[in-house]
């Protein structure tokens, strides 16, 4: 059994202009070789996800209530709270095209000095929390009041979090995952910025996009335009195509808005990872490469977004509201290791999670309801670093200086505005939608030195030099 990478999934709300942090397309854990002497982790170039064979996931529930106020008054009691959870999850499994279901097997198991009833102290939590670690268990624990949470160290702000714990990595299946949610966020009380209020479509949507990462989903960047230009309400078509799984939730509540919860990057992902008999009757797929201007280096850290053409015959923008991610490299490891500092970081091997075949490096796929599309590149927001990173390499690098789209004469001299049209039927697979980046000419690599002077020892002076610090 092995845990899962160091990563906590923190998820950034932001309400309007009210800023509330927590913690949380694409995978989330991809499977390596074995390099350096650790062993395969995995299986190379394959998402980690649950084993499909052995649906439905288990998963438990803290017996006590979901929140309680200051004074120590329940405001949602455990049924309720339960109920909700199981909405949530069910959200998922919905997905028609998905083969995914889920069971609540009951109360959290006892663990170390947890021995059942409402989980209240750091040491339960950490006590449950390595039953998790050993494959026993997923628990589902609420903080009524976001006491643990400030126990644990995290700012009054975290909604909630999914934490992973065990993964096999012989199968490259996940064995046990959990979440913490915070139910400070709704105990009808906002006296401060200490005390935030939430609605519940809010609040049950931000733990929804806590159990995408449940299921090995990673973060998604589509209509970044929401984040950079904030309006209140979002527009509809925006706010349709916006991902549940972006980094930031910036709008009203999408069931508020009449929207589905989960938009059209959400089922193509997690239909691919789970796919069942019905998958390949309702999606096609392109596949490509991203490449620098050379037209030979392959580039990683692409955002590489299909957007359904738009149909003027209707009020909608269906190129805003039909779209689908997927970063170029997402397979490859976002860390392969170097031997310059080694001694001093031991990143000799680099990180376990991600595949060092070299055909992975610019690569991406996406499955795509039938449609006529076209494909743009970008990059990722800078922002989007740590638990909220997108894709493997974080922070992000900041690979499109010119974002461009797919043209039939693709080259590094294009017009990047330019764009053909792709038609995906259900059940074809349309390779080779290359793109050429117009710049940077060169890999940021080639812009390095060797690196030789690391391996010398260089004196510095003691005393400042000629008027250097004047």
């Amino acid at each position: 059994m092995t845990a899962f990478p160091s990563r906590i999934a923190i998820y950034l709300f932001i309400l309007f202009v009210l800023p509330i942090t927590a913690w949380a397309g694409g995978p989330l854990v991809v499977g390596g070789p074995a390099v350096g002497g650790r062993p395969r982790f995995g299986v190379d170039g394959k998402p980690f996800t649950w084993d499909p064979s052995k649906m439905p996931i288990t998963y438990r529930v803290d017996p006590g209530p979901m929140a309680v106020n200051p004074s120590g008054t329940v405001v949602i009691d455990h049924n309720t709270g339960l109920q909700r959870v199981q909405n949530m999850f069910g959200v998922w499994h919905a997905v028609s095209t998905a083969n995914i279901s889920f069971t609540n097997a009951g109360a959290l198991l006892p663990a170390g000095s947890y021995s059942g009833g409402d989980l209240k102290t750091l040491q339960q939590f950490n006590d449950v929390m390595g039953s998790c670690r050993s494959g026993a268990q997923s628990p589902v624990i609420f903080d009524a009041d976001g006491k643990l949470m400030a126990s644990l160290g995290l700012s009054t702000a975290v909604i909630g979090f999914n934490s992973g714990c065990a993964l096999d990595a012989s199968s490259g299946m996940i064995v046990t995952s959990s979440l913490t949610l915070n139910g400070q966020f709704q105990d009808k009380v906002q006296s401060s910025q200490a005390n935030l209020e939430l609605s519940q479509n809010s609040f049950d949507e931000a733990i929804t996009h806590e159990i995408g990462h449940f299921l090995g989903l990673d973060h998604s960047q589509i209509n970044l335009n929401v984040l950079l230009n904030l309006t209140s309400p979002c527009n509809p078509d925006d706010l349709a195509g916006l991902p549940l799984m972006f980094p930031v939730l910036l709008c009203q509540a999408r069931k508020d808005a009449g929207l589905p919860i989960l938009s059209h990057d959400e089922l193509a992902w997690i239909s691919k990872f789970y796919p069942n008999a019905s998958t390949i009757q309702n999606f096609g797929t392109i596949t490509g490469t991203i490449f620098f201007a050379d037209g030979v280096s392959a580039a990683q850290g692409a955002n590489v977004i299909a957007r359904l053409v738009d149909d003027p015959s209707t009020p909608e923008d269906e190129s805003r509201r039909v779209a689908v991610s997927a970063v170029s490299g997402y397979l490859f490891t976002g860390n392969p290791g170097q031997s310059v500092t080694s001694g001093v970081s031991a990143n000799m091997s680099g990180n376990a999670s991600g595949s060092r075949s070299p055909g992975f490096i610019g690569f991406y796929e996406m499955a795509l309801p039938p449609g006529t599309y076209t494909v743009e590149i970008e990059s990722i927001f800078p922002g989007f670093s740590a638990g909220s990173s997108v894709g493997p390499i974080d922070p992000p690098a900041q690979t499109v200086t010119v974002p461009e789209f797919w043209n039939t004469d693709e080259s590094a001299f294009d017009f990047p505005l330019q764009r053909d049209f792709i038609t995906v039927h259900a059940g074809e697979q349309i390779d080779d939608i290359d793109i050429i980046m117009n710049a940077p000419f060169t890999r940021f690599d080639q812009n390095e030195d060797s690196g030789r002077l690391l391996d010398t020892p260089v004196s510095l002076p003691l005393e400042p030099v000629g008027d250097v610090f004047a």
